[in-house]
């Protein structure tokens, strides 16, 4: 169980590392390889996780620094996290985040619409 929740948490604090250092270049693949399974966590009903990690992804949201694919994928995995239950989002909100990190090699396992 530790290794579940270890994961996403590790994932959170190298977002908050890359998002605190404006000169490190944040590549599109590390946005999904740290949102994905923080996602996959707070889907999965870690509350503490999704507070860590909205937070990060807000600072590397307005640092300006993503292309528009990838800046509507963290804003609507911000979108997702400020939901009550990031299960009951908008479906439109949930198919961009799962096909977002489908399309980058990081199939959910939480988070389903429908």
């Amino acid at each position: 169980m530790h290794s579940v929740v270890a994961a996403p948490v590790l994932a959170v604090a190298v977002l908050l590392g890359f998002s605190s250092c404006a000169e490190t270049n944040l590549s599109t693949s590390d946005v999904y390889k740290v949102g994905c399974p923080a996602v996959d966590a707070a889907a999965g009903g870690s509350s503490a996780v999704s507070k860590v990690t909205v937070a990060g992804l807000k600072k590397v949201s307005e640092s300006g620094r993503l292309d528009p694919e990838p800046q509507r994928w963290v804003e609507a995995v911000i979108t997702l996290f400020d939901s009550d239950d990031p299960r009951n989002a908008p479906d439109e909100v949930q198919k961009l985040v799962i096909e977002g990190c489908a399309k980058n090699g990081y199939p959910l396992q939480n988070l389903h619409v429908g």
